[in-house]
């Protein structure tokens, strides 16, 4: 009985612990591999968008524009949400990176958090983003 026990309380952990998955959208006619990107310096938070400075060359002259948007600490009072909330699976911050064109979206990537967006999420997205942009979709 006491296996059991123990079973089933790292299984409710473990579960706690689950990572949403990222919402990814890929423009079908969009040319694989993606030969530069350009980084939108107004977008996001600075610290976060000096991280992503640091993961990849970008380019000044490229038309393939990358923004980087997140939100921190969500609140959100609607009554609609109040099971969501007392159950512990309501958001708390975001991340989101789009690829544009002009101003044709050609790529993003979204991802709900529990905790505060961090270094690491921006990692986590930003090789994802390079895994699904920068090297050549096999067919």
């Amino acid at each position: 009985m006491r296996k059991y026990l123990y079973l089933f309380s790292s299984l409710f952990l473990i579960a706690c612990e689950e990572k949403v998955k990222p919402i990814i959208t890929i423009n079908s006619d969009l040319k694989h591999p993606v030969s530069c990107m350009k980084l939108d310096p107004l977008s996001g938070d600075k610290a976060l968008l000096g991280s992503l400075k640091k993961l990849y060359p970008f380019h000044e002259d490229c038309n393939f524009i990358l923004t980087l948007e997140t939100s921190r600490d969500i609140v959100c009072n609607s009554t609609n949400n109040m099971m969501n909330k007392s159950m512990g699976k309501f958001p708390k911050s975001y991340i989101k990176l789009e690829l544009r064109e002009g101003i044709k979206l050609q790529y993003s990537y979204y991802r709900d958090l529990y905790s505060n967006v961090d270094e690491d999420d921006l990692k986590e997205g930003f090789e994802r983003v390079k895994k699904d942009l920068l090297k050549p979709i096999e067919q």
